[in-house]
């Protein structure tokens, strides 16, 4: 009995292992398809600027304001992302280093890269 146990274990966690595995290689898919492009901030122009992404089951939607070539807020106008929220704090990030191109947040990649794909996007839309 307990060998039919410990096999049954062993089982589950290897279907788990293979499932996040799987999930994880379609990510990583995912996030290679997000296109972003150098941005030089001497470049952008004052306003402010909206950008949105996507990529499996994160959607973003931004809004960037831009003043003397700094970015002085971003705010995320929405993120359906399930655990991915965690993400959010990378907009601070983006204010002080005056970039779209951050660290990701761990445990939260996908919304990270959609986050700045998003960014991404409203600076070029404002770029001259």
């Amino acid at each position: 009995m307990k060998k039919q146990k410990k096999a049954k274990l062993v089982l589950m966690l290897c279907l788990i292992a293979v499932v996040f595995s799987g999930c994880s290689s379609i990510a990583k898919s995912a996030i290679a398809k997000l296109h972003n492009e150098t941005i030089d901030m001497s470049r952008v122009k004052d306003g402010t600027w909206k950008g949105s992404s996507e990529t499996g089951p994160v959607s973003v939607d931004v809004e960037v304001t831009v003043k003397a070539s700094k970015i002085e807020r971003v705010v995320l106008l929405r993120h359906d992302c399930g655990l991915g929220h965690k993400a959010d704090v990378i907009v601070d990030d983006m204010k002080s280093g005056n970039t779209w191109d951050v660290d990701i947040v761990s445990g939260a990649t996908v919304s990270s890269e959609v986050i700045k794909n998003a960014v991404n996007k409203a600076l070029r839309s404002a770029m001259n």
